[in-house]
């Protein structure tokens, strides 16, 4: 919606088969949406829909789906954020929940940095985390791993989107949500960076 708001006309894609996501992207947000999925598709065939369906567009955000390694099984990377980012030659930003704690998050995200020899992940957003928690937080990010710290979201009451026993609910089925999406997007220019993003 940041995006959206600073006339980017961002494209936005969803890893995977998922159809509500993109619901939330086009009708809610205003994105040209669409999705990405490593398991029906072929390298070329996903690059060539990333391609087209960016085409006009300031920038292209691909969502993830789960954890950024969670593939089709268990054990496997398989169909998963991971993948995808590598065939299309995305860069990733993780979005790590930082919500009371500390040190921990970063032995969190070193585990992430190092699971894969090459992760592809080049900025962390901190989410639930305060202003004081992030200047630190961030200091020691990128001192540590090299990599970008992209800024951080604080808990905004009133913003959550509720989800059930299949994942989260319809955009037609949030009440108020054109204004919780225009809430968040204010405090995305206050607290993300995004223009290193």
């Amino acid at each position: 919606q940041a995006f959206v708001n600073r006339g980017l006309k961002p494209a936005a894609c969803k890893c995977g088969p998922d159809y509500i996501d993109p619901m939330f992207h086009s009708r809610i947000i205003g994105a040209k949406a669409s999705n990405l999925d490593s398991f029906f598709f072929s390298d070329d065939t996903l690059r060539a829909l990333l391609v087209e369906n960016s085409r006009g567009c300031g920038v292209s955000v691909i969502e993830g789906v789960m954890g950024y390694y969670d593939g089709l099984g268990l054990t496997s990377t398989r169909a998963s954020t991971f993948e995808l980012a590598q065939k299309t030659q995305s860069p990733a930003v993780l979005i790590v929940n930082a919500r009371g704690a500390a040190l921990s998050v970063l032995a969190s995200i070193e585990g992430f940095l190092r699971f894969q020899p090459e992760s592809g992940i080049r900025g962390v957003i901190l989410n639930g985390c305060t202003a004081m928690s992030y200047a630190a937080l961030s200091r020691e990010l990128e001192t540590r791993f090299g990599i970008a710290a992209c800024g951080y979201l604080p808990a905004l009451p009133g913003c959550t989107l509720e989800s059930r026993h299949l994942g989260l609910v319809t955009a037609q089925e949030v009440d108020h949500l054109k204004e919780k999406m225009q809430r968040l997007a204010q405090q995305a220019e206050q607290t993300l960076e995004l223009d290193r993003l």
